[in-house]
């Protein structure tokens, strides 16, 4: 990834902006943390987040006109949060401010004419980053207009502790003339607060810039306008605290205006969706006030993906820590897991106002990590050898139409391996439809090598694939598989696709049985773009006459079943935590139409029916179908609807081993098949290498590929009772 593609993203994700309170402050009080402060007591702790933004809170907080409160979005749910009455009551509870650190002195003296909440407020800004500053007002202390205000409002002892500050941090008061008038010497600097009404009628609003506060006169600078008529005492303090930016600024020959549009902005493009927020009538009791605040922020992908919530951060950040990942030379790549555990399903991009494509830059960063060979070995290769053996003889094959090839069916590597015999009743239900001028095509699409970033390798399969159907004159390709669909719209566009769902409703479905409970349906997320595929689904459920449930997050919002982008191979137990969140959303049986759904739901004791159970009914098998027994049911579909593929069994094949379930579980989660077994257990055999426990059980090993497998076991009279088994990477040698 370049540095220009990763600030593109960055600009993307707006999780950062401003919430809509804050950015409507022209101070930019942090409004979220002041109302949790508030909410959990620490009074104090919400008294330091106003000090942040307020000179004076002392003031503002018992005068503010909050327009934070005209922004917040509870105004939809049961009214806006009261801010400017927590702002009083934070004032009431909590005690005195600490005296402000002061920068040492720059030697340099600034004026400052007028009383106002302005002019104050510029006093202290630049008095505490070391300036001198001299002040011109009339009375005993300053305030200007805020001496007219009833005492129960602001108290004229908060204006005489205010003067107190002031001069502690070097102020003092002087007597001048109107620079405007007089002009300045050169490199003297002077703020005007026209709020003091002994300057109101000095400057009009369009003479002072609305970014700067400067005015025509080089060096002068204003602030304190009313805004839409009339006084706004959040704007006097924000006018004095960005006008002392902009003379610090000055005084130090820097940009008056560059990176100040965040300070200026009272817009903000964060989106927070409110669907589950429920609406709450405001409360007199200023903690249970604050508690209705709900922190406003975007969030929403990492609210709905179990990777995203997992490692608590959100896009931009994912953003650059893999672009981090990159520039590491030496040490850990930290970042590997999380790059290989996202699902690649795409819902947080469907979510997302600014679509940020979290998928395609896991997937691109997979593929870098491929090419710059720092992908770690182990985290795919199971599914790649899968693959494999999807593709290989044993399990792929071609046969074209008895005639003519109309069409042809790709069922994909998943669902003649979790129900052959549905797979072979759908395959003959099809060519009664074509009258045999189908052709059949078995072996795999190419997905795991896709979501693994191995692009070589999936245009190699696709390639194939490719070959066949343009023997064929590129008939139609039905598919079973939205993964397939997915890769072949990538690798095989000019190929005409249609899914066997629309065949069925065109061509004539078969008699099917329904349940006679509804049924939640689940769509696969690589339907998510595909509607014709959703569509064709619901419409043969309506005409089989099934009830079904439309989960709130189904359709293109639709969850992943934790199988694609192999997030189960990186990290299996995220997995379980998507498949459990998903199964949480009904009470109901579930239904996918995905093989790989099927299995991946069906883990978590959950009745989870596949589509060709209602239209090719079998007696009901619960739970996953497993990685072994899915590699014997292709072989064994294979030969029964293309024969037998020529190739001789391996000796190790025809040993029999008996697994209990308990087991069988162990041996799932560990990614070990029955022909590692058997193959281990062969090679002891034929070596007589094994170790013999005082249990009389026996303990073999075996190295096979990349990976050493040792199995726990008792022989029995014509077959293995497996006790255990484990796998590692790592190869053990004895040192002479």
């Amino acid at each position: 990834m370049e540095r220009n593609e990763l600030r593109d993203l960055e600009r993307r994700c707006i999780q950062e902006e401003l919430p809509y309170c804050q950015a409507a402050c022209p101070l930019k009080v942090d409004v979220r943390a002041f109302c949790a402060a508030m909410a959990e007591r620490r009074f104090d702790e919400a008294k330091k987040v106003l000090s942040k933004a307020m000179s004076f809170p002392e003031i503002l907080g018992r005068i503010c006109d909050h327009p934070c409160e005209d922004a917040c979005v509870l105004s939809k749910k049961g009214g806006a949060i009261s801010l400017g009455k927590l702002e009083r009551e934070c004032l009431m509870r909590s005690g005195e401010s600490k005296p402000p650190l002061r920068f040492p002195s720059t030697g340099k003296l600034v004026s400052i004419y007028g009383g106002g909440l302005s002019s104050i407020t510029c006093a202290f800004e630049l008095a505490k980053k070391g300036y001198g500053v001299k002040m011109v007002f009339e009375g005993d202390i300053p305030g200007g207009r805020l001496l007219s205000l009833p005492e129960e409002v602001l108290p004229e002892e908060i204006l005489v502790k205010v003067w107190d500050v002031l001069e502690k941090t070097g102020a003092i008061r002087s007597s001048g003339v109107d620079p405007l008038k007089k002009g300045l010497q050169e490199g003297e600097v002077a703020y005007i607060g026209v709020d003091d009404p002994l300057w109101s009628d000095s400057l009009a609003v369009e003479d002072v810039d609305p970014v700067t506060y400067e005015t025509s006169a080089k060096g002068v600078f204003a602030g304190g306008f009313v805004r839409n008529g009339k006084h706004s005492p959040v704007w006097e303090a924000a006018d004095g605290k960005r006008a002392a930016n902009s003379i610090d600024r000055f005084l130090q020959g820097a940009s008056l205006t560059s990176g100040r549009e965040r300070e200026i902005s009272l817009e903000t493009k964060l989106f927070t969706p409110l669907d589950d927020v429920p609406s709450l009538p405001p409360s007199n009791d200023p903690v249970e006030e604050a508690r209705r605040c709900i922190g406003c922020e975007c969030r929403y992908c990492v609210r709905e993906c179990v990777f995203l919530g997992k490692y608590k951060g959100y896009p931009k950040t994912y953003a650059r820590e893999i672009y981090n990942n990159f520039a590491i030379v030496q040490g850990s790549r930290t970042a590997n897991k999380k790059i290989n555990s996202c699902a690649l399903c795409g819902l947080c991009e469907i979510l997302c106002p600014n679509d940020f494509p979290m998928a395609e830059l896991c997937r691109s960063a997979r593929e870098q990590m491929v090419d710059k060979d720092i992908m770690p070995p182990s985290v795919h290769e199971f599914a790649l050898l899968d693959m494999d053996h999807a593709n290989s003889p044993w399990a792929a094959g071609w046969r074209p139409g008895k005639r003519a090839t109309r069409a042809v069916f790709f069922p994909g590597c998943q669902l003649g391996a979790a129900m052959p015999d549905q797979t072979q009743k759908l395959i003959e239900h099809l060519y009664g439809l074509f009258e045999g001028d189908m052709g059949l095509l078995l072996g795999c699409c190419g997905a795991p090598a896709w979501w693994s970033g191995r692009k070589k390798s999936v245009e190699e399969v696709v390639g194939n694939i490719g070959k066949t159907l343009e023997s064929e004159g590129n008939p139609i390709l039905i598919l079973a598989c939205s993964s397939c669909d997915e890769v072949f719209s990538k690798f095989l566009p000019h190929v005409p696709r249609v899914s066997v769902w629309q065949i069925l409703l065109e061509k004539g479905l078969p008699d099917g049985k329904t349940q006679k409970s509804p049924l939640a349906l689940h769509d696969p997320c690589t339907t998510r773009l595909n509607g014709d595929w959703q569509a064709a689904v619901r419409q043969i459920l309506q005409t089989l006459g099934q009830e079904f449930e439309e989960l709130d997050f189904g359709r293109e919002r639709t969850r992943c079943c934790g199988y694609g982008g192999l997030q189960v191979m990186a990290d299996p137990d995220l997995a379980k935590d998507g498949v459990r969140r998903r199964l949480s959303e009904s009470e109901n049986d579930f239904l996918a139409y995905c093989a790989m759904c099927r299995e991946s739901l069906a883990g978590s004791g959950n009745r989870v029916l596949h589509l060709l159970d209602l239209l090719f009914p079998l007696p009901f098998e619960a739970g996953r179908t497993g990685f072994s027994k899915r590699q014997w049911n292709r072989k064994r579909l294979r030969e029964k609807l293309l024969g037998p593929c020529g190739l001789s069994r391996e000796p190790w094949e025809g040993l029999v081993i008996t697994v209990p379930e308990d087991v069988r579980e162990k041996l799932e989660e560990r990614h070990i098949l029955d022909s590692d077994i058997m193959y281990t257990l062969w090679q002891a055999q034929e070596s007589g290498m094994f170790l013999i426990s005082p249990e009389d059980t026996r303990l073999a090993s075996s190295r096979r590929g990349n990976v050493t497998f040792w199995v726990e076991y008792r022989p029995e009279e014509d077959s293995f009772f497996i006790i255990n088994a484990w796998s590692h990477r790592m190869t053990v040698e004895l040192m002479s």
